[in-house]
């Protein structure tokens, strides 16, 4: 089965019905699903997807979220391990030149140590380091 990692920017646009991305988002979603591809977050991308759901749209919206993704099927949730904290913590430390939070440094790092390629966010911090959009 064709595994995908899903950053917090496409989440928050499907549930976020005035994100600029929330159409493009939608349909993403509806082509994972279709094409019966795996999608992988972790438990970071769920805080942050919860947290900005919140801000954005309420508590009511945000919790409605993080039921669909910890009882979806086609969503694996990975939970960091100290190892790859550490790792991503490195990965920050010599990325300077680079606005990565350190979310995401620990998304790359997961990612390389998993061998997956495919990413779904709109933006294109995942590109500079040289993972391939789904879309």
């Amino acid at each position: 089965m064709k595994k995908v990692f899903v950053d917090t920017s496409a989440l928050v646009a499907f549930f976020d019905r005035k994100d600029f991305y929330h159409i493009d988002s939608v349909r993403l979603f509806e082509k994972i699903k279709k094409e019966k591809i795996k999608i992988l977050i972790t438990d970071y991308i769920f805080d942050e997807c919860v947290t900005t759901i919140l801000s954005r749209v309420g508590h009511n919206n945000a919790v409605r979220a993080g039921e669909f993704i910890l009882s979806s099927k086609i969503i694996e949730m990975i939970w960091l391990d100290e190892s790859i904290k550490f790792k991503s913590w490195d990965f920050f430390k010599i990325h300077s030149d680079k606005e990565f939070s350190f979310t995401d440094c620990t998304s790359f790092v997961l990612m390389k140590e998993m061998k997956i390629r495919e990413y779904f966010a709109f933006d294109d911090d995942f590109k500079q380091v040289g993972f391939e959009g789904l879309f």
